[in-house]
């Protein structure tokens, strides 16, 4: 038997103190009488075959008094619990019944149970593309069971194709960067970035290439490199964004900077946010590929 759809696993921003109380009250549930549960530190195995992230028990605890978070999180648990067991009808059925509801997703490797995605390919270092399926309290990633049944190349250009549908209506600009916040697939927008980049601007061609960060899934910041200081100014700046929603998000992609290089697939890290001196800025710090740093001498 393959292992049921897996919760993304994120944490919210919770103090060390209420994370370890969290993962102990997960730890002792009734709701988990008669299974072997093992508790990570942002997801969590029961028996062989049920796997969550501490997500969607967090946000049901946030906010509430502390003595109410046994409660909280038991009921969350058995819904959970009983959601996974009852599966997802639309994979037991026709691929065809599937192919509207499939996300290509981004999810850091670092903290994922990435055995159960084999077929996720990394996008940049840390970073994978998985498959996903909306639901109303969680969003649900494919395992490789459900994945072979239904076709991963299938899976992928509808996963991709839908993304198309996720752009937000408005966004904020500033000297070249743009800045989109919407749905919790707008940072994975970032694997059809030349179309987003187009739709959104205008522009048809880079020929630099594009700066773009996604510090959370709800979020995606670019700006299409032409010029020097232009480029200066834009890693400085989206360093600075992303740092500052990274740091404040309950669903958290990934504090870098990238560079996706005309023609390429593959996300460089060029730049990040940081308390130390740095190479534009006193607040950034770089760690350019030899192409970027090529490409910023000839830009000026």
């Amino acid at each position: 038997m393959g292992l049921p759809l897996c919760t993304v696993p994120v944490v919210r921003n919770l103090t060390t103190s209420e994370h370890e109380r969290l993962r102990d009250l997960v730890r002792r549930s009734p709701a988990f009488t008669g299974l072997r549960v093992v508790v990570h530190e942002d997801h969590v195995e029961a028996g062989k075959d049920l796997g969550f992230g501490l997500g969607p028990v967090a946000d049901a605890v946030a906010g509430a008094p502390a003595d109410q978070w046994p409660d909280l999180v038991d009921d969350c648990l058995a819904r959970l619990l009983a959601a996974m067991r009852a599966g997802t009808p639309e994979l037991d059925g026709p691929t065809d019944g599937v192919l509207d509801r499939v996300y290509a997703r981004l999810r850091p490797a670092e903290g994922s149970p990435v055995e159960w995605w084999t077929y996720a390919r990394e996008v940049a270092p840390g970073l994978l593309v998985v498959l996903a399926m909306d639901h109303p309290d969680h969003v649900a990633i494919l395992n490789d069971e459900q994945v072979r049944r239904h076709g991963l190349d299938r899976l992928l250009d509808a996963g991709m194709a839908n993304l198309a549908g996720q752009l937000p209506d408005t966004y904020a600009t500033a000297e070249g960067v743009y800045v989109l916040n919407g749905s919790d697939h707008v940072a994975s927008t970032v694997l059809i970035l030349p179309w987003v980049v187009e739709a959104v601007t205008g522009l048809p061609d880079h020929p630099h290439g594009i700066l773009v960060a996604m510090p959370e899934h709800a979020t995606l910041v670019f700006h299409v490199l032409a010029d020097g200081p232009g480029a200066r100014y834009a890693l400085s700046e989206i360093a600075r964004v992303t740092a500052a929603s990274y740091a404040d998000s309950q669903a958290p992609v990934s504090p870098v900077v990238y560079w996706l290089a005309p023609e390429a697939s593959y996300l460089e890290p060029v730049a990040r946010a940081a308390d130390g001196d740095g190479v534009i800025g006193e607040d950034v710090v770089t760690d350019f590929p030899a192409d970027f740093a090529r490409l910023l001498q000839e830009l000026g």
